[in-house]
Formats: C-alpha cells, sequence, structure tokens
C-alpha cells in the first residue's frame, strides 16, 4: 500500500508515533529514533491500521482511555463492549463530515464521536478541520477550521488575515462534569510573498495544534503559492488565558479586532515542503523537548517527510502574562526519513 497525504502525526510515547493519512481509510503506526538534539535519524516498524471509515483525515490525537471508555458507551447507551485498557484509541478530525471521531488502533472501528457546534458544520470546502490537540489532563480537546467559515469571513488572501475558530471541546469522562464549549478568534497571516510561476490562488491556513497545558498551545500555519517559494509554515506560541469567548458570535469575525488572541511567531521557514501535523515528542538530553513535523507529499510521489525541532523552556521565568514565556523554539533538523510504502 502507498504511503502518501500524511496530514497530522502524534506521540504514542517511548520512540511510537501515529500518522493520519488523508482521504483513505488508514493510519500509520511507526517507530522513530531521534538523535540527543531532536534530529530524526530513522524510520522503522511501518503499520498501516485500516479503519472502519474513509474520510479525509486530517490530524490525530492520542485519546484517553478513560475518553474512549465514555465515547464507546455513549455510542451504544451504555450497553455494548467497552475499550479495553491495555487498548489503544486515537482522535481523528476530517474535514469532509466533518467530525472528530474515536478509532481503535487494534481492530479499526470506531469507537464514538465527539460533539462539535453547529457552526463548525459550515465548513468551506477542503477547508475544514484540520487541526487535534488534547490537552494534557485529558479534559479536553483542541481543533480549528483551516480557513474561515463562510459566515464568519472572506478566505485568507494576499495583504489581508483571516479569522478560524480556535475550538476546545469537552471530552466525556465518566464521573467527571463536561466543560464548556469555548472558541477563541484566531487570526491566521496572510500567504508568503511568492514569485509567481502558474496560474492559481495562494491559501494560509491553521494546520496543526500542540498543547502545552494551561491554555497555552503552539499552532502550525501554512501557507501555498503557485510560485516559488510553492510552501511557507510558521509556529506560533498562543495564551488563551482571558480571551474573549465568542462561541455565541454568529459571524463577521473579520470586523472584530478587539476578540482577536495575541499570538507570538517563534519559528518561520520556507522549506520547499508542506508541512501539516506537528506534536510533541519525547525530553531531549539537554532538557529540551522534541518537536516532530510530518510534511504532506499531495499524492505527488514525492518522499513522504519528517522535519525535527526542540522546544526550549527559558530557563529565566519572564514576566506574567507574556506569551514569551511558554517556550522558545530553535533549531530545525531538515529531512528526515521517507515512508514510501508498508
Amino acid at each position: 500500500m502507498p504511503v502518501t497525504g500524511l496530514s497530522g502525526i502524534a506521540w504514542l510515547g517511548g520512540d511510537r508515533y501515529v500518522a493520519a493519512m488523508d482521504n483513505s481509510r488508514h493510519v500509520l503506526l511507526f517507530r522513530l529514533t531521534l538523535s540527543q538534539t531532536g534530529k530524526p535519524l530513522a524510520v522503522a516498524g511501518l503499520r498501516a491500521v485500516r479503519l472502519s471509515q474513509r474520510h479525509d483525515f486530517e490530524d490525530v490525537a492520542a485519546c484517553p482511555a478513560a475518553v474512549a471508555e465514555a465515547l464507546e458507551r455513549e455510542r451504544h447507551g451504555g450497553t455494548n463492549r467497552t475499550v479495553r485498557r491495555d487498548e489503544r484509541v486515537v482522535l481523528l478530525c476530517e474535514e469532509d463530515t466533518p467530525a472528530v471521531r474515536a478509532f481503535s488502533l487494534t481492530d479499526g472501528r470506531m469507537v464514538g464521536a465527539v460533539a462539535l457546534p453547529d457552526n463548525l458544520l459550515s465548513r468551506r470546502p477542503n477547508r475544514g478541520l484540520e487541526s487535534l490537540a488534547v490537552e494534557p489532563d485529558g479534559r479536553f480537546v483542541w481543533t480549528a477550521n483551516e480557513e474561515p467559515l463562510p459566515a464568519d469571513g472572506p478566505p485568507t488572501a494576499v495583504a489581508a488575515p483571516g479569522i478560524v475558530r480556535l475550538t476546545r471541546l469537552p471530552l466525556p469522562q465518566a464521573g467527571t462534569p463536561a466543560g464548556a464549549i469555548l472558541q477563541l478568534a484566531y487570526p491566521v497571516d496572510p500567504p508568503h510573498g511568492f514569485l509567481r510561476v502558474f496560474a492559481g490562488q495562494p491559501l494560509s491556513g491553521l494546520v496543526a495544534l500542540v498543547t502545552l497545558g494551561g491554555g497555552r498551545l503552539l499552532a502550525l500555519e501554512r501557507s501555498g503559492a503557485p510560485g516559488l517559494p510553492p510552501f511557507a509554515s510558521r509556529i506560533y506560541a498562543v495564551d488563551v488565558a482571558g480571551a474573549q469567548d465568542i462561541s455565541q458570535v454568529d459571524g463577521d469575525l473579520l470586523g472584530r479586532s478587539a476578540a482577536r488572541l495575541e499570538k507570538r511567531l517563534l519559528w518561520g521557514d520556507a522549506l520547499g515542503v508542506n508541512l501539516e501535523g506537528l506534536c510533541l515528542g519525547p525530553w531531549l538530553a539537554d532538557g529540551d523537548r522534541a518537536l516532530v513535523a510530518v510534511a504532506d507529499n499531495g499524492g505527488l510521489g514525492t518522499p513522504n517527510q519528517l522535519v525535527g525541532l526542540a522546544l526550549e523552556t527559558p530557563a529565566v521565568p519572564l514576566r506574567p502574562g507574556l506569551v514569551a514565556a511558554v517556550a522558545a523554539l530553535v533549531a530545525i533538523a531538515l529531512v528526515v526519513g521517507r515512508l514510501t510504502s508498508t
């Protein structure tokens, strides 16, 4: 089976990872060896898991065992089988329905689904739910539409930012009250500057999220252009503390500048690859935290690629309230493995 369209990645612990394959019914399990500085060295143990449903899967996150059990009980009215404690389950977001669904990595069955607010169902074609990240305490999952919803404003364009709904969804757990849905106005940068080579419109969107806990997030933006460079990527730090909830706002987010989240650029580059997925990895020898990104080859036959980065925590605490206190992103290791077949 050809491995193509890797659009999301999640760390499963140790050297184990899972990647989402868009427009398919598969996820890819593999082991990744990192250097002491976070540079990807080797990929091994590739295995595809066939899921019970086919969708345009865009991102993946490990699902806490208690959440998986609660989701399956909800789906079957509490009467059917429950997820075993040793059974690994992942959450996948897809943008064709759209939905956030849970699937077992043991047999590929759908375990359940996370309820979405109605406004996220009105996405632009192929610009829906692109990112997914579970909070460390397992109570919430973050997601976002890649580009603005039709009611929220025009698509991101040259010299014009787009506003997407950064959404926090409560995850069910037995005996734990469900939290409330939270939506925040996240401003996506306009497409990068480029030298036009062929016809077409540039695009820019929010494609991946990483949670650091306590309302702190990393946001990966990706822009594409009909020219050179074809792609550019940016990673921002975001702290949602005190941000304005827009879940009850019907639309026109572009005109609500006061509600926009603040963000701080940590890293940006045009690597010539379409970075679409990002996840935290293990702690490194120097105390930094590994970040692993995955590039979508778009089914063009070019190599699938992993990119390694390191997340450095400041040694000296900064003033409270500064987004800079989230982290500083340093060092990128270019190309890694070629995941071309299983």
